[in-house]
């Protein structure tokens, strides 16, 4: 009996690996072109190890957006690169199934990593300690 428990363990574990987060926490990563109108076209290429998510040309104000499911070693990365006019940025968009990257000020007390491109830098979404409040702090400038 403990044999058959053994299997149907792994065998939910390995499907929730393939199509859905059963088992695991779901993130869903947001990218939002957040850039001036009439600005240069932003181009962004997304991809973790295992999962190339290819060059995209988000309009302003579109949401890029794919959801991780993170295992039990929490090993999951995505990194995404920034093309804007001249300028050109690579970074981790999520590390870290409770801080979205490792480098964060504050938990993430949603399932989602909240992140704006916008033309002085990138902006992720953090929780306020003193009321509870969303804001978008500016993790990095452009250069």
């Amino acid at each position: 009996m403990d044999l058959s428990l053994i299997n149907i363990f792994f065998l939910l574990l390995s499907i929730s690996s393939v199509e859905s987060c059963i088992l695991q926490n779901e993130m869903q990563i947001h990218v939002i072109n957040r850039l001036p109108t009439n600005s240069p076209q932003l181009k962004l290429h997304c991809a973790s190890k295992g999962n190339d998510l290819g060059e995209r040309l988000p309009a302003i104000d579109e949401d890029i957006n794919w959801s991780v499911c993170e295992g039990f070693f929490f090993n999951e990365v995505y990194f995404c690169k920034f093309w804007w006019g001249t300028k050109e940025k690579g970074l981790q968009v999520y590390n870290d199934p409770f801080y979205c990257v490792e480098d964060s000020d504050d938990y993430n007390h949603v399932d989602n990593c909240k992140w704006e491109v916008r033309q002085d830098g990138f902006y992720l979404q953090q929780t306020s300690h003193a009321d509870g409040s969303y804001y978008m702090y500016h993790y990095l400038d452009w250069s």
